[in-house]
């Protein structure tokens, strides 16, 4: 049992340490690490895959290229953030509000949208459509 919750905290501590590492602003990856509070926040490039962010609120946060996949993004508050370019490949977005939210470009192959359905957007064609 002790040797499970060790590497628990070894890979959590490490997935926040590259998150941190690559991202434009680290001190703003560490208050959304730790408060799932971060509006208007620089998250450039962040790496924050696939990290648990469920109920974040990021609404105005600059996401450019941010590294999502896999990201547990559900109830998250993403009003107005720029997700240009992210990649959200397999991301799960359950109820997420996106409302003005720029998505241009940004890969969503796989992830679940807002509304339940699975989106195909950036899925190479040849992909089953699930």
């Amino acid at each position: 049992m002790k040797l499970g919750i060790a590497v628990a905290v070894m890979v959590v501590a490490s997935t926040n340490f590259v998150a941190i590492a690559l991202a434009d602003n680290p001190m703003h990856v560490r208050r959304l690490l730790t408060t799932r509070e971060c509006p208007n926040c620089d998250l450039l490039e962040a790496n924050l895959g696939p990290v648990n962010l469920r109920g974040a609120n990021l609404s105005g946060a600059d996401l450019y290229r941010a590294n999502l996949r896999f990201a547990d993004l559900r109830d998250a508050k993403l009003i107005g953030a720029n997700l240009y370019k992210a990649d959200l490949r397999g991301a799960d977005l359950s109820g997420a509000n996106i409302y003005g939210a720029d998505l241009t470009e940004a890969n969503l192959c796989g992830a679940i949208m807002p509304e339940g359905n699975k989106s195909t957007q950036g899925c190479p064609e040849n992909a089953p459509k699930n």
